[in-house]
Formats: structure tokens, sequence, C-alpha cells
């Protein structure tokens, strides 16, 4: 949808996805994760544990002073692969024989679905297997978990070499698996996937030797993998259906981007397209064709790399804290920023023109 002015992109929501508490195999209970939200200045949390809304019906859903809480959950087949995170559902789906049946009835019962974890690969850990999403010829869901923070630090935690890894995990987090980047920029040019960035968060509680500590304290968890939304107006606290259908709305038509604040907090970054009419356009899903040429403009709050990315590959790079790029051409255009070796931040994409792009 065009606006008239790029004043929505001054309401930005902040937070944290795919967090796993004491009411499925998650490390603390609702109540603290929402109190340690609070202290590290997120807007909303959404909590996905597996196979229940356990939380939901302790009550921890809505406003809590200015946090949103929404609940969901994570679904599985029945062998425990093809992970979705489940949002907008009042009850548990049962179903759990093949992806295509519990996306459709998911569906059907109002609910959005983004695929976890997607290609998870590793094999050197008996007590944390991956988890992957083999379901690629599937249909209907809604978007994909890009940037899984749990699933970045266990795949290059090939050797117990990298011990230090324990106890400062956000500090090698690298970025999204080009792999994975690839198939959601594929999928793209044939129709709209959002992407969101997910913590996977557990609050892990590690023994080796006499030794106890948790890897990733849940004030660790929330400061790494960030989910950004642009919203039209600030979410209404006195209707919370609406403040939650507007959420995830904005989640699934890709109205956001995704930050890891250990390289910086990317709060106020804008990433939007004024048009040859003058419209602006957020990333994200769109009604309305992007009238060229047009140009795709980036504010960020520190110096860093811009590349702009136009059907897969990077098409031009500038460093600073300000990029305007010209578009000419129908396509798929979207950001990355990186900070030295380390990505920062990803946008959703654009489309320009009619699928297939």
């Amino acid at each position: 949808m065009p606006l008239n002015s790029p004043q929505s992109l001054f309401n930005e929501l902040c937070g944290v996805i795919h967090i796993h508490t004491t009411f499925s195999d998650g490390g603390v209970s609702a109540r603290e994760l929402i109190n340690t939200a609070k202290q590290v200045g997120l807007n909303f949390v959404v909590i996905t544990d597996h196979e229940t809304l356990g939380a939901k019906d302790a009550g921890y859903k809505g406003f809590f002073d200015d946090i949103f809480v929404c609940v969901g959950y994570e679904h599985s087949d029945q062998n425990n692969i093809n992970h979705y995170l489940v949002l907008g559902c009042d009850e548990v789906e049962k179903y759990n024989k093949e992806p295509q049946g519990y996306i459709n009835r998911i569906k059907k019962a109002g609910g959005i679905g983004f695929i976890a974890h997607p290609i998870e690969k590793r094999h050197y850990f008996k007590k944390y297997p991956p988890y992957p999403w083999n379901a690629w010829n599937t249909e209907g869901f809604d978007g994909i978990e890009l940037w899984n923070q749990m699933s970045d630090w266990l795949e290059n935690m090939k050797s117990w070499l990298n011990f230090i890894r324990l106890f400062y995990p956000r500090r090698f987090l690298i970025g999204i698996n080009q792999e994975l980047l690839q198939i959601w920029d594929k999928l793209n040019k044939k129709q709209f996937i959002s992407g969101i960035g997910g913590v996977d968060a557990h609050s892990m509680k590690v023994r080796i030797g006499i030794f106890k500590f948790i890897i990733f304290p849940i004030k660790v968890e929330l400061k790494g993998i960030r989910t950004h939304i642009y919203l039209s107006e600030p979410l209404n606290k006195k209707n919370l259906a609406e403040a939650k259908n507007v959420l995830l709305g904005a989640l699934k038509d890709g109205r956001c981007f995704i930050s890891n604040y250990r390289r910086g907090d990317a709060k106020s970054s804008k990433f939007y397209i004024i048009d040859s009419e003058g419209k602006y356009f957020l990333p994200g899903k769109n009604d309305c064709s992007i009238k060229l040429p047009a140009v795709l403009k980036v504010e960020i709050p520190n110096k860093a790399n811009i590349k702009l990315i136009c059907n897969g590959n990077c098409i031009k790079e500038i460093k600073g804290y300000k990029a305007d790029f010209l578009i000419k051409e129908n396509g798929l255009y979207r950001i990355e920023v990186f900070k030295k070796k380390y990505a920062w931040i990803y946008s959703n994409p654009f489309p320009v023109g009619n699928y297939p792009l």
C-alpha cells in the first residue's frame, strides 16, 4: 500500500520472536521473560512454546505496561521436524502427519505461520540434533524465520575447542545462511514471503564437570536477534484483539526488518521507496505498483556497509549512514547491512513489478 509520506516509519516496534518458557522446555517463566523484556527496552515479545498455549491460558497475553505479549506456539510433525511457528490461533492444532495438512488447517483456523529454523544441518551434538524443514514443496506458509539465534550459534559449535562461545554467545553470530537467503529470494520472485528473525530462546542450563551455567541467559537472549515492525499508527491498548491483528498483519506482510543488537541498536532505521509519482512504499507486500524510476532510501543509526540486493545479487554497496539507490528496472530488491564481516540488518524485500518477477 503506498503512503503519502514516510511518517509511518516513525511508528516502529522492536521485539523478539520465538521464545520458549517453562510452559514447555524454556528456562524462564513467562513473568520473568516479560520483566526482562521491560528492562532491555523491547516493545513486544512473541512466546512460542512447543505445542501449547499455556502462557496465554495463564493470562500472559496483551499489554504489560508498554510491552505487548503475543502468544503462539511451535508446531512440528510426527518425526519432530518441519517446525512451524503458529500465531493467531486460539487452540493448538493436533494434526501432525505432514506439513501441508497442518499449514492448511492452521490457515483455516485464522492463524498465520512461519517456517522455523529451516536448514539446520548440525550433526555433532547428539543432545541437540537439527530440526530442518524438509517440505519445501508445501504452499500457504506466510513467512520464514530467516535468522535463528540458537541455530546460528549451534551451527558454529563444531568442537568444544570453541569453549569461549559458551561464555560470549552473541559475539559469534555471523548472519543469515546464504543458502537460505537464496531459497527466500527464489520464493519471493513468485509470491511474497515474509522474513522474520527469531531467538529460539531456551536459556539452556549446561553442566561441564562440577560447573553449572546458563547459555544465553534471558537478558542475553533478548539482546540478540530482533525483529522491527513498521506500523501506520501505535498499537491500540484499549483493543487487544485489534492490537494483535495489527501486529500479526505487519509480520505477515513483511512490514519489518531484522537486526542483531550485538552489532548495534538498529532502532530508527528506515527503508522505503519513493516512486516517480512521489508515493512512498514500505518493504513487504504491496497491492499497488511502484512506478519507475524510483529511489530506495536507507537511513541507519550507525555507519556501516549498506548493500543493495537485486534478485539475490549484490549490485551496489555504500558505506555510511544513508544511501539512495536508483531503481530503474523491475525485480526483487532488499537491503543488507554489515559491520565488517558481521551482518547487522536485513530488510524485507521490495517487489517491483508484477509476479513472477
